[in-house]
Order: structure tokens, then C-alpha cells, then sequence
């Protein structure tokens, strides 16, 4: 990305490249508390800017063409180079003209262009003075060596290219599990209990996950025993406020969630921006919800914090 920018090529594909400089500042954001997620995130954005230069360098060169003479770009975004000639062109073109710009309408590969971009732009100069080519002759082997050049350049950079965005590939391939330090009773290896953990499981991240984008600080899930058969994950999290959203999940697919430390109808707000983050974002259906017991426009200070609901997910 800082080689993109330091080309003047960021301008070129600008609304990609703001996309992706938000998500890697996401991705550094999460790296100071959930270096899981960021690094999942930052998976993410390789093959993002994989292909990036290489877009970035066709666009430039589309924009370019027109500046040294070819008529097949009609339009650009640069102000008129200032090698351009001053008087009005001729009625008829040199041979020497005809000859760039035929040869200027075979070469289509825009990317290559644009790396002799330089290169092109004081050859095209060239045409107007004495010292410059010419004769048509002189002009296409000129061309040519340009184009030899740059078409080798281009396919060192491809394969370059290449190499790195088939690691990106691999490397976003590499799923990242976040680490929940929650252990799975022993003693019973059943597929139903491993499968009822794995969802479990899945459905706790989700939950630290929707408490983490609400603003929360949540502490690490902790597995609760409730009694030799049966036991609970336990995750909480806490505002600067005071107050607190404690969710409880089961094996049975029971989630149960309690905001507590609350005055008025703040807990509300914190509910509906994490409950339905559950659903809409990851994917944990829930269903016959029942609320325990709430008391939204209580405004006493000293109020009886109001207590969660219980979902079946």
C-alpha cells in the first residue's frame, strides 16, 4: 500500500484503496486486544491487494495514452502535458507521426505503456525537433525497443505478482481459530457431545465477538460445573460505567443473558446493539425467547438492575 502511494497510483483506484486502508486499521485495532480476529482480518486483505498495482498501473496508463499521441484514448484525467505542441498540428502528419501513432494503436497493453511511461512521453517530444527520428523507420525501431523493454519488465512483475498473491491465497486459506480456554468435560466422546461443543463453541465466539464491536471489555469464557452431568460457559463483559452483560451457554443449546448494573433505558440500547448481532452477523439463531424480568424506565439510582433474557440458540 505504501509502495502504491508513493507511485501516485492510490489516485488510480482510490475507492479500493480507502477500503482497504480502513481494514487494516481495523485489523491494528483488533491486534491490541483480539490478535485472533485481526489476524483473520488481515488474511482477508492480501488478496485484496494483491491485484491492486496492477489495476492501478492499467488505469494510469489509459489516463496517460492520450498525453503522447495516441488517438484510441480520447479523454484523460492529467492536465495536458506540457511537451504537447504549441501550435496547431499540421494538415497532414509527418511519416514520422503516422508511424508513432500506428504503432502506438498495436501496443494495447496499457501496464507495460505505463512503466516507460517516461521514456514515451520525451520520444514523443523528440518528433517535433530536429535532433529527433525522422523517418517512419526510425520511429517503429524506437517504438520497439520501448515495448521490448518494457513487455520484459511487465512479465518479471506478473510473475512476481503472482508468487505473492498465491501466498495471500494460502495464507487467507489458513482459517484462525481464536483461542477459547474452555474445556470439554472428559469421560463421554459421544458425537453428539462433541457436536453439541463444537456449536457451543462457536456460538461463545460469536458472543465475545458481539460484546467486543458493542464496546465492551470482555474477560476470557470460563467454564462453569454445575454438576457432574452438566456444565455452562460463562462470558462477561464490562463498560466503564459499571455496568455488565453476562451471557451463559449450555450444552443443551440454552443461551441466557443478563444486563445488569443499568439505570433506565440505557440496558435496552446495549441489548439490541449485541442481540441482534448474534443473528444478523454470526449466524446464532435464536429462538422462544422469554424475558425473565426488565424495567426500562426506572430512572432511581438506586434501582434493582434489570436481569437478562433467556433465548434457546
Amino acid at each position: 500500500m505504501d509502495d502504491i502511494r508513493d507511485q501516485g497510483l492510490d489516485a488510480y483506484v482510490g475507492e479500493d484503496f480507502a477500503t482497504i486502508e480502513g481494514m487494516i486499521a481495523r485489523a491494528r485495532e483488533l491486534g491490541k486486544t483480539d490478535p485472533a480476529r485481526a489476524k483473520s482480518l488481515s488474511q482477508s486483505i492480501g488478496p485484496l491487494v494483491g491485484p491492486l498495482p496492477r489495476e492501478a498501473r492499467r488505469k494510469r496508463g489509459e489516463s496517460r495514452a492520450a498525453a503522447y499521441g495516441s488517438h484510441d484514448a480520447t479523454s484523460t484525467s492529467e492536465p495536458s502535458p506540457t511537451f504537447a505542441r504549441a501550435e496547431p498540428a499540421a494538415p497532414a502528419e509527418s511519416a514520422a507521426e503516422t508511424a508513432w501513432r500506428e504503432s502506438l494503436d498495436q501496443w494495447t497493453d496499457f501496464v507495460s505503456r505505463d512503466l516507460v511511461y517516461t521514456e514515451l512521453a520525451a520520444l514523443r517530444q523528440s518528433l517535433d525537433t530536429e535532433a529527433g527520428p525522422r523517418s517512419s523507420a526510425d520511429v517503429v525501431s524506437a517504438l520497439t525497443e520501448l515495448r521490448s523493454r518494457a513487455e520484459s519488465e511487465v512479465a518479471a512483475l506478473r510473475r512476481s505478482e503472482a508468487e505473492v498473491e498465491e501466498m495471500q491465497q494460502e495464507l487467507s486459506a489458513e482459517a484462525p481459530e481464536p483461542r477459547l480456554d474452555v474445556a470439554t468435560p472428559q469421560g463421554d466422546d459421544s458425537p453428539a457431545l462433541e457436536d453439541a461443543e463444537d456449536s457451543r463453541r462457536e456460538a461463545v465466539r460469536g458472543v465475545m465477538n458481539a460484546l467486543e464491536d458493542a464496546g465492551f471489555r470482555v474477560e476470557n469464557p470460563r467454564l462453569i460445573q454445575l454438576s457432574p452431568d452438566s456444565n455452562e460457559v460463562v462470558v462477561v463483559g464490562t463498560r466503564a460505567s459499571g455496568s455488565s452483560a453476562t451471557f451463559s451457554l449450555s450444552l443443551d443449546g440454552k443461551l441466557e443473558y443478563d444486563f445488569s448494573g443499568y439505570k433506565g433505558s440505557s440496558c435496552d440500547a446495549d441489548i439490541d446493539a449485541v442481540v441482534p448481532a448474534l443473528q444478523e452477523v454470526y449466524g446464532i439463531q435464536l429462538t422462544e425467547e422469554v424475558v425473565a424480568w426488565r424495567n426500562p424506565d426506572d430512572q432511581d439510582a438506586t434501582a434493582r438492575p434489570q436481569p437478562g433474557r433467556t433465548n434457546r440458540a
